[in-house]
Parts: C-alpha cells; structure tokens; sequence
C-alpha cells in the first residue's frame, strides 16, 4: 500500500511540474511573475512532506521530488523542432531553486530524523 502511495505522489509531482512550466513565463501588464516557481515551492515540499509519513527511508521519501526534477528536465529538453517550453533565463533558475530547495530541507530533516531513530533503537 505505501509503494502504491509514494507512486502517486510521484504522479502528482510530474503533473505539477507540467502545470508550474506552463506557468512559469506569466506575464502580469509587462512585468514577468513566475507563478509557477513559487507554485513548486509549495507543491514540492508538500509532496515530500506526505511522502514522509508513508517510509522511514529518505531515498524513499525523495522520490516525488525526483519524478518532478525528470519531468522538469524533459520540458526543458528542446523537442524535434526545438521548441522549448522552459525559458530560458531567470524564471528556469528560480524555477529550480524554489523546487528543490525547499524540499531538500524537509528531507534533510527526515534523515536527521531516521538517523536519530536508528541510533537509539541500536540499527
């Protein structure tokens, strides 16, 4: 049942990674408000956060955030006739900054957690 969970939290991950990219380059009168740099904030340290309460494991809890680095990195790929969806500047560095940072605290503080675990229970 936990693998079952932590496949559809990755599911979610590669959905919302497709929504923050089409998100990213939103325009608000001629100033650029990246939406969904801030949306994968959220979504990605939610993510994790669920993904958390289903393993001990932080290889495991990672992997929402993994499956939205991959779908990330497949829109930021040029297609066959080099259309990308990513733009290219600020917005994708942003993008990838506020995706991963914030979840990789929480995992940071899962194996903090696990590894405390561990050592009191003598594993």
């Amino acid at each position: 049942m936990n693998r079952l969970l932590i496949g559809l939290l990755a599911v979610y991950a590669a959905v919302f990674a497709v929504l923050e990219v089409l998100y990213l380059p939103v325009y608000i009168g001629g100033v650029a408000v990246p939406f969904g740099a801030l949306a994968a904030a959220l979504t990605n340290a939610g993510l994790v956060h669920a993904a958390k309460w289903f393993t001990t494991r932080t290889s495991i809890a990672a992997i929402p955030v993994l499956a939205w680095l991959v779908a990330v990195l497949i829109m930021a790929s040029g297609g066959p006739g080099g259309d990308v969806l990513v733009p290219g500047d600020w917005r994708i560095l942003l993008l990838f900054g506020l995706g991963l940072l914030p979840a990789g605290v929480i995992l940071g503080g899962h194996m903090g957690t696990s590894a405390t675990q561990r050592a009191v229970s003598g594993s």
